[in-house]
């Protein structure tokens, strides 16, 4: 997938942004606060149909404007598409090749992104984890998109069942049966998902890890399963054997304590938790692991690459990892966009860069 052509109106202080990107590297460099975040957040929104750093589209507005607009004419697999998204009046328009449509259009725009936050994925908390994986797996597949909406709606039914205390009741038994039935088709699709990731991600880690530490990703369930298998029924029984046993506790705090909302994913380096073994410098190798992973695995589920947003990442890593980095990208056959407050490239590194300053685009070097 690769976007040859972008327009931004009012979005943010990015008044009329109007390019054709480079079909390799594009980066966008200027001072802290003359828009390249703002630039790699509406290619996000346009995908996401939402901002990775506010829930209020109304921010999203710049502010001479009632309405901000954002397009972009890709392409993938041998065929051409125009999507566009704007945002007026609390109402949001999603079109597709002139067609008007939902935000989860299978022809959308597909990104995997990266920014500093990213950096502290393998310390930081469970939920962030989670929303990581939620992300690229609904960009990946409709069916895991309704598994899991299904599923948030059911363990919403459940809890406030839960706290006005009408567990005793025969709908109370339906409804926890469709939990774990809901439950398991999401954590199904995620341990899938998270063996596929974990091959990538290892041949990744050799790659640009000198050390030579071995690195395994595992999901983490948050009840037990006394099996080596996984599969629905045994997970299906796991759950209700748990369930049964913890729900005086659920009771007495008045919400669900187990299934996909609290699982976890955990990192190990050489066999031992990363976030508790792994020094920093090593957590962030893991991380830029990862999301290359994420386009890989992409690639091979889906048979073409994601689009790879870079949100100043570059100064928080040391030389070596930000040239080890920079040249895989050289040498990867997926479109990039990167900011950068200050960017010095490696000896003969290849790339398209812009200077971006009060929120225009001044032109490529």
């Amino acid at each position: 997938m690769r976007i040859s052509h972008l327009t931004i109106n009012n979005f943010r202080n990015l008044k009329k942004i109007d390019f054709a990107p480079d079909r390799a590297i594009n980066i966008f460099c200027g001072a802290n606060a003359q828009g390249k975040t703002n630039l790699l957040e509406a290619i996000y929104v346009l995908s996401a149909g939402s901002s990775f750093r506010s829930s209020n589209d109304k921010q999203l507005i710049n502010y001479d404007a009632v309405r901000y607009h954002i397009q972009a004419s890709y392409s993938y697999q041998e065929r051409d598409f125009t999507s566009s998204l704007s945002f007026s009046n609390n109402n949001k328009i999603f079109i597709v090749n002139n067609k008007k449509t939902s935000s989860h259009n299978q022809h959308r725009l597909k990104v995997v992104l990266f920014n500093p936050d990213d950096l502290f994925l393998i310390k930081g908390s469970p939920a962030k984890r989670r929303s990581l994986i939620d992300f690229v797996l609904q960009q990946l597949s409709a069916e895991y998109t309704i598994s899991l909406a299904n599923y948030v709606k059911i363990l919403k039914k459940r809890n406030l069942l839960l706290k006005k205390e009408q567990t005793n009741q025969k709908s109370f038994a339906i409804i926890d049966q469709l939990f774990i039935e809901s439950a398991v088709s999401v954590i199904i699709q995620r341990i899938n998902f998270i063996n596929r990731l974990d091959e990538e991600t290892a041949l990744l880690f050799k790659e640009i890890n000198a050390a030579g530490n071995q690195l395994k990703i595992r999901y983490a369930l948050s009840f037990p399963v006394e099996s080596d298998k996984i599969n629905l029924n045994i997970l299906s029984k796991a759950m209700q054997d748990h369930l049964q046993h913890i729900f005086p506790e659920e009771i007495k705090r008045r919400q669900s304590l187990i299934g996909p909302h609290v699982d976890d994913i955990n990192f190990y380096l050489d066999g031992r938790p990363a976030k508790i073994y792994a020094s920093q410098g090593q957590q962030r190798n893991i991380v830029i692991c990862l999301k290359l992973a994420e386009i890989y695995t992409f690639k091979k589920i889906k048979g073409y690459y994601p689009i790879f947003l870079l949100d100043e990442v570059l100064a928080e890593l040391d030389e070596e990892k930000r040239n080890l980095l920079l040249e895989h990208l050289q040498k990867a056959e997926f479109q990039s966009f990167l900011s950068s407050v200050n960017f010095n490239p490696p000896p003969d590194f290849d790339a398209a860069i812009y200077t971006v300053a009060n929120g225009n685009l001044l032109g490529k070097e």
